[in-house]
Formats: C-alpha cells, sequence, structure tokens
C-alpha cells in the first residue's frame, strides 16, 4: 500500500517545507512540532529530487544531547515516512535512500575542524540553536557548497528563551543581519497533534509565570526569571573516579506527565544527576523492563512519590527496591531549599534535565511577585531529583548538617 505523505506531514507547517532561502530561522513555543516537521523536511528532499546524491548536516552542542533528542526524531519520521534509516554508529553517519546525513556535535576544536573539512553540503540543521554561538554559526554558513540540490538551505530552530541570546540579536534586532532571512513562528496551535491537555498545560502559565507563559505558549521573546536551580552540565568524564553511592529518585507518570527516573551520584556533598527514563505511556510492568534494560540495579534505593502507594507496590513486586519520599507541609518548599544548598551537576545527555531545569520557575502573583512556591509545570525530573536527594541526605545521611 502506498503511504500518503498528507496523513505523515503537519499541513499546518506548508511554510516551512517550501521554504528555499538559504537562511530559515524556525522559532517557536513548546510542542510546536517545529523539530518533527524541519526532520521531515531534510527526509522528503531524496523524494523530491531523485537521483541526486544529496548531504545533510545535522547539528548540536554535544554528542549526547544528537543522541538523546535530534537522532530519535529522525529516526522515527524515517519510520513515519516508510523510508530506511542506515546509521553507522561509529561515525554517526546515516544513509536515507539518496540522503547522507551526518551528526555532528560543536563542542571543541576537533568538531569545527572537522565541520570546516566538508565538501558537497546541500543542508545544514542546527538544532536548538541556543546553545550554540554566533561563531558556530558562520562558520557552518561557509560549508554549505558544492551540493547536488537545488536548493541549500541552513536551518535553525529554538525556544526563545531571552533576548540576550546572539540569536536575537542577529536575526530580530539587527536589520542588516536578518536580510534574505526565511523567519518563521509556531505556537502548540500549529501542531494538530498537541493534546488538549497539553495545550491547557501550556495557557495556564498565563496566570502563573508570566515569562514562561510568553515563551512556551505564545512562543514569543521573554527573559527567563525566577528559575529555580542554576546547575552546570558536565561531561561524564569530568566525574571522579570513585563515588560514594548511586541511589534513583522517581516521579510517575503516563498520559500526559512522564515517567521520570533519574539516577544520582554522590561524592560528600557534591551530586551529579543523569536521565535514565523520561517516558509517557509507561504501565508499572513496562516502567520495571525499561528500568531492568538500563541497567538499574535493583537492590539501590529508589525514591518514588509518595502519593502513588500503589505504584511503589507494582514496582515492589517486580523485584526493585522502591520507597515512598519524604513528603509533609512545606516539604516542596523544604525541598528545594535544600537542593538549594547544595552543588549539583547536570551530566550531559540528559536532556529533559535540562530543559526542565532551564523553565522551573516560582510562581507570580497578580502584581508579578514571585513567590516561595514552583509552578506544577517542568517538574518530572526536578521532583525525581527532589524526592532522591531530600529524602535520601534527610533520612539516611542526616543532611550533611543544613538541614
Amino acid at each position: 500500500m502506498e503511504l500518503n505523505l498528507n496523513t505523515v506531514l503537519n499541513h499546518k507547517h506548508q511554510e516551512l517545507f517550501q521554504s528555499t532561502a538559504p537562511e530559515l530561522c524556525v522559532r517557536g513555543g513548546k510542542n510546536a512540532g517545529k523539530t518533527y516537521s524541519i526532520a521531515d523536511k531534510l527526509l522528503l528532499q531524496p523524494r523530491l529530487q531523485p537521483g541526486k546524491k544529496l548531504k545533510a548536516v545535522v547539528v548540536r552542542k554535544t554528542l549526547p544531547r544528537i543522541k538523546a533528542s535530534v537522532l530519535e526524531i529522525m529516526e522515527k519520521r524515517a519510520e513515519a515516512q516508510k523510508i530506511e534509516f542506515k546509521l553507522n554508529k561509529s561515525d554517526y553517519v546515516a544513509q536515507v535512500m539518496g540522503l547522507k546525513i551526518v551528526f555532528l556535535s560543536m563542542e571543541n576544536k576537533a568538531d569545527h575542524e572537522k565541520a570546516r573539512s566538508m565538501t558537497d553540503v546541500d543542508f545544514i540543521w542546527m538544532n536548538e540553536a541556543t546553545e550554540m554561538r554566533a561563531l558556530d554559526y558562520d562558520m557552518l554558513r561557509m560549508i554549505i557548497r558544492g551540493g547536488e540540490s537545488s536548493f541549500s538551505q541552513i536551518i535553525t530552530d529554538f525556544n526563545p528563551i531571552g533576548k540576550t541570546s546572539w540569536l536575537y540579536k542577529r536575526f530580530f534586532e539587527n536589520r542588516n543581519g536578518s536580510n534574505g532571512v526565511h523567519k518563521i513562528h509556531y505556537t502548540v496551535f500549529d501542531n494538530p497533534w498537541a493534546r488538549p491537555e497539553e495545550i491547557d498545560i501550556l495557557k495556564s502559565y498565563e496566570h502563573i509565570n508570566k515569562n514562561l507563559y510568553d515563551i512556551n505558549f505564545l512562543g514569543l521573546w521573554g527573559e527567563l526569571e525566577g528559575v529555580i536551580y542554576d546547575w552546570d552540565i558536565v561531561d561524564v568524564e569530568t566525574m571522579p573516579e570513585s563515588l560514594d553511592e548511586t541511589f534513583y529518585g522517581l516521579d510517575f507518570g503516563y498520559s500526559v506527565d512522564p515517567a521520570a527516573l533519574i539516577r544520582i551520584y554522590r561524592k560528600a556533598d557534591e551530586f551529579w544527576v543523569e536521565e535514565v527514563v523520561y517516558k509517557r505511556e509507561l504501565t508499572n510492568q513496562a516502567l520495571a523492563q525499561m528500568m531492568r534494560d538500563k541497567g538499574v540495579n535493583e537492590s539501590a534505593d529508589i525514591y518514588a512519590d509518595s502519593a502513588e502507594p500503589k505504584s511503589i507496590e507494582e514496582l515492589h513486586r517486580e523485584g526493585f527496591n522502591v520507597k515512598p519520599c519524604e513528603k509533609g507541609p512545606d516539604s516542596v518548599k523544604a525541598g528545594i531549599d535544600y537542593l538549594q544548598s547544595l552543588k549539583i551537576h547536570i551530566i550531559d545527555g540528559s536532556e529533559n534535565i535540562s530543559t526542565e531545569q532551564r523553565s522551573y520557575a516560582r510562581k507570580q502573583d497578580k502584581d508579578g511577585n514571585y513567590l516561595p512556591v514552583p509552578i506544577d509545570a517542568f517538574n518530572h525530573a526536578m521532583d525525581a531529583i527532589r524526592y532522591g536527594i531530600y529524602t535520601h541526605c534527610k533520612k539516611k545521611l542526616g543532611g550533611f548538617g543544613v538541614m
């Protein structure tokens, strides 16, 4: 049966699909579907330009982030388009019909040298461009040359987090810098597959944090304020060779909210957090299997949401050492205050931890003043980390004297 692409592609993103401008800048709010459509646009090119040898370079800041996000999306979209996605994991180069896709990080001098040496490049996709620098963009723009495509294009996509970004200064503030750039703006309403409950959550930000509402719902430029945690992102190789212990935090979810399981490493009073599971529509049995697949030690301490005793019991029966987290009056505030007193690092590649941390912010009152409690959003990994560190350290280690 022949595939009907009209049932696969986002018809509200026709402007994106049809653009042949040398520079395409796609910004938007959360769940606008922009990354899926950019992946679709690239994967469509062998069909639209048969017989040509095409080459695309897909870029993110680090390789772990490529593997955790854009690579997975491209594999899913190739499956949706019913085309074979052949990936060579030794060099992260894929072949999709007549299209060669090179996945490239922009982390160090070697990455830049590799990019500069590339030839016959038709397309470049700079995913989550706010992670990178204007210098990276300028260098990548220069390597589009020598390809066989009827048009060449560098594509950037991002959430408009703040006006201090080089993207705002380059494409929106500086008129000269935006000449010839095709700029497209999408919101969740441009995603026909967005669930009503997801839209309602984004809309609800209007009354609890105006900046998050502007950025994530409207896809407008804002300034993140009232953000609760300021954790850095580190390479796993920078961690100490010997650690004191490893334990886990778990937040349950299902249809709208993902289940989030976070591995937590401790050395004295310093912590490293790593995403293990972050996925919707997992039964507890499926979650348990995924935990086994990810190498979670069944005897390790796992601290889960105490409001889910049935789920905790089901994971117990699956053989895991799951315990209820510490909860009580003001436990959320107490847990946040405690985590803010510690040195915590995000292990690179933990994409959803990084995303949540940048947007996990305090509520605002009607006058715009920040309240001591967080918004109930962007908090699945954040809650799991709090369950793990706060409960484990308070109950088992005495809180390092700061409780």
